[in-house]
């Protein structure tokens, strides 16, 4: 019988070992589980001890390096464990291997990846070691925001990662898996002026704001900049407005952007930045969500900033 298998990853310390000891103290989830076996490939503050181990019908290998372990040596690993389930406890440093991803046998799933991320630490490590938090942040299903204080900025957290992986469920935890208490994330701008003007530095806030929650921004009035990104199949009036966030890097970013209508478009140039000023409308989509699109009344070519990617800080 297949045994799944779930892989925990996160920067050492940022809390994968609480993670998995709180996921098998939940009697609902492991209810009928039969044996955990824990790959380790890091040890923090927090480890396992016999007592625990033994109380949850637990096991654990540990492992240097993603290349240890192969698909033989998953094999033998459940030839003498005969485990219910697999947590994988990696370690953050390292990229998720092509084997964990594409290459897990038959009788051991992979079914699904966390990402653990101290918020205490988020901006330092963000700014100073991106490539690898995207690494770590690119495959989850779902990345849990720990350490959260009432000053942690729900609007960074979840624009960045967003922007590197946005099927991704996020969740906040305060001090020792407690809820979350935040501020909750005061945008840098008044969504209730009679225009809503959009700064450069804060289209980022805006643009995740206004996906989330488009009705609130139905029938304001709001002045956005940006480029013409893209054409619309179809419609000689309307062109996708936005902005590029960077993703890992510059030359690995995606779109921020949305659909402007009720424009000359044969007299603009793909790639041109503008400023536009206009009232933004609800519409609903396939999936029975809703989008927003900016119904336009002035139009005017703008100067692109001198650092055009979006940030969510």
């Amino acid at each position: 019988m297949a045994a799944p298998v779930y892989l925990f990853t996160g920067f050492l310390d940022s809390g994968k070992t609480t993670l998995i000891k709180d996921t098998m103290n939940d009697e609902q989830f492991m209810e009928g589980a039969g044996r955990t076996l824990i790959l380790c490939f890091e040890q923090g503050e927090t480890g396992y001890d016999e007592k625990f181990l033994d109380e949850h019908n637990a096991f654990i290998e540990f492992f240097d390096a993603s290349t240890q372990l192969t698909v033989e040596k998953m094999r033998e690993l459940d030839t003498i464990y005969h485990p219910g389930q697999v947590f994988i406890e990696y370690n953050g440093s390292e990229s998720i291997s092509e084997t964990l991803l594409r290459g897990m046998p038959d009788f051991w799933p992979l079914v699904e990846i966390l990402t653990t991320v101290d918020a205490s630490t988020f901006g330092i490590f963000i700014n100073n070691m991106r490539s690898l938090m995207f690494e770590q942040i690119r495959y989850s299903d779902v990345v849990i925001c720990n350490r959260c204080t009432e000053d942690t900025s729900a609007m960074q957290l979840r624009g960045n990662i967003k922007a590197m992986n946005k099927f991704a469920q996020i969740y906040y935890e305060g001090e020792f898996g407690a809820p979350a208490n935040l501020k909750g994330g005061l945008l840098p701008f008044d969504k209730n002026a009679p225009v809503i003007d959009i700064k450069d530095d804060d289209y980022g806030l805006w643009y995740m704001d206004a996906m989330e929650n488009p009705d609130t921004y139905n029938g304001k009035k709001i002045i956005l900049r940006g480029m013409y990104a893209d054409n619309i199949k179809g419609y000689k009036q309307s062109f996708i407005l936005g902005r590029r966030a960077m993703v890992c890097c510059e030359a690995d970013t995606s779109l921020c952007g949305l659909t402007v209508t009720g424009v000359k478009i044969w007299e603009m140039q793909m790639g041109m930045w503008v400023e536009v000023e206009g009232t933004l409308k609800t519409i609903p989509v396939d999936n029975g969500g809703k989008t927003l699109v900016l119904y336009a009344e002035k139009i005017r070519p703008y100067q692109a900033p001198d650092n055009p990617y979006v940030y969510f800080n």
